[in-house]
């Protein structure tokens, strides 16, 4: 198993003594919640097991595993419809450093890694720090830390965290359980590495900035001012819901054993029949012969009713409807199908909730990834949050639709809407609109401007042979007709 953090770096040599109160307070916050956010990645990840009623599970079956993947379906169906698309800012020069910001930390495939550890266990945090160029790190390097390795303290005034821990290193070697060897610690004021010299010995180094404010950021999920760093989408009820389906379908796994093989008996037939023989054997032999009792009675052979399994398929599809009510998950995607297929309204209206929630999740994360690029500007321009803040930028965190429309309806919308708007079709958001991506988008442009520029030459090429006509002409020439696709001229 993972370790913890150790108390000890609040010890760490050259550590000043007003950071060690932050340090042990960061580290109280860090174990209160881990053994709750191990409990939710372990639902997660579907590696806990439901708690035994002991009441319809034989014992000698309590050990077959039954796997529902329900938790990991409330995260990640949120999740994948909530896909960063980079940065938009007014300023070209300002723009053109972001997208170099998000393309050198790979920012859109971390932001996917981030917005699934936020579901799973309330939050993620994202720090900035300086990069070094010559080890081949951007600028601002910007990374991610789940809530299983790092924890902060919320300053209710400023509306952002005070101080903040993350792990940076741990120790791979087998058999040392993940130990941390370097623990990162954010303050206002400076980054305090502390690295373990040796077993229980840990060092501390200052790296003072100029930002103004810590360099960790939060990415919340549906958070309050009572829970400033959000809830999980594990919650109580699904976990509820998860164990409550395990053991169904557990009862249902043991049922269907006992469907297969129904009860069969015999009366009037001396025990000794089945001396040689199991009862199983007698089961499944195609021919087996009894003879009369000691009296001439003919034994009577008889089959009890099978269970029906309908019982068991409709409180799964109870289950599963708990649970979509509970995460706004639509019934089909949780394996519940029903006989008539959904119209396209019906699909619509299953997944509006859903697409409610990935909207208000993107304005959420939307607010702490513009946050994240200002202090990227602050750490390529060697100046501070503040500053950035009072140029006035516009910068806004741009995500893909989160009802992920048809390409036919989608284009169908902008036909409608350009004419309306004819200066709409010059606008890059029109190419947006209908899926193209920022990859695509800058292709189409630069085939487009090749374009521009053939016909540009071709223009420029026809022009001397159009003056050499009007000069001919002027003189009373013959008249000359210009064919500028060949390039020849043919008189009349």
């Amino acid at each position: 198993m993972r370790r913890d953090i150790s108390g000890a770096i609040a010890s760490a040599e050259g550590l000043e003594p007003g950071d060690r109160d932050t340090v042990e307070q960061l580290v109280e916050v860090y174990r209160k919640r881990l053994t709750r956010n191990r409990l939710r990645m372990a639902y997660y990840t579907m590696h806990q097991r439901p708690r035994d009623l002991n009441i319809s599970v034989p014992p000698n079956l309590r050990h077959l595993e039954q796997v529902i993947g329900w938790p990991a379906k409330a995260v990640d169906t949120l999740a994948n419809r909530s896909q960063f698309d980079g940065f938009v800012c007014d300023d070209e020069e300002d723009d053109t450093a972001l997208k170099g910001c998000v393309a050198g930390n790979g920012l859109k495939r971390l932001y996917r890694k981030a917005v699934k550890s936020e579901l799973a266990t309330c939050c993620s945090f994202l720090t900035v720090t300086q990069g070094t160029p010559e080890d081949g790190e951007p600028t601002s390097l910007v990374s991610a830390y789940t809530a299983l390795s790092a924890a902060a303290i919320w300053d209710d005034r400023m509306r952002r965290i005070e101080a903040g821990m993350a792990v940076v290193d741990r120790d791979r070697r087998p058999g040392h359980g993940d130990e941390p060897t370097w623990v990162n610690v954010f303050t206002p004021e400076a980054v305090i590495r502390i690295r373990r010299v040796s077993d229980g010995i840990w060092r501390a180094e200052y790296v003072y900035h100029g930002m103004g404010r810590c360099l960790m950021e939060p990415m919340a999920h549906e958070a309050t001012l009572e829970r400033p760093f959000g809830k999980s989408r594990i919650s109580r009820s699904v976990m509820t819901l998860t164990d409550d389906a395990m053991r169904a379908s557990l009862r249902s796994e043991i049922s269907a054993e006992f469907f297969t093989s129904p009860q069969k008996y015999l009366l009037g037939v001396d025990g000794d029949v089945f001396a040689n023989q199991t009862k199983w054997d007698a089961y499944i032999g195609n021919l087996f012969a009894i003879t009369k009792d000691e009296d001439g009675g003919v034994p009577q052979f008889g089959q009890l009713s099978q269970g029906s399994m309908q019982p068991h398929i409709d409180y799964m599809r109870s289950l599963a409807a708990r649970f979509s009510g509970e995460t706004n998950v639509p019934l089909s995607e949780l394996g519940v199908v029903t006989d008539n297929p959904s119209s396209a309204e019906a699909i619509y209206a299953a997944k509006e909730a859903l697409v409610i929630d990935a909207q208000n999740l993107n304005a959420d994360n939307g607010e702490a990834l513009r946050d994240v690029a200002l202090m990227a500007l602050a750490v390529e321009q060697g100046t501070d949050f503040q500053t950035q803040v009072d140029r006035g930028l516009t910068i806004q965190a741009k995500f893909r639709n989160p009802a992920m429309p048809s390409v036919v309806s989608q284009s169908d919308a902008m036909v409608k809407m350009i004419s309306v708007l004819p200066w709409l079709a010059e606008s890059d958001v029109a190419l947006e609109e209908l899926g193209f991506g920022d990859d695509q988008i800058q292709r189409l442009k630069s085939d487009r401007d090749r374009a521009q520029s053939r016909a540009l030459v071709q223009a420029a090429a026809a022009l001397p042979a159009a003056q050499t006509v009007a000069v001919e002409q002027a003189q009373g020439a013959p008249p000359v007709v210009t064919d500028a696709q060949q390039g020849c001229f043919r008189p009349l």
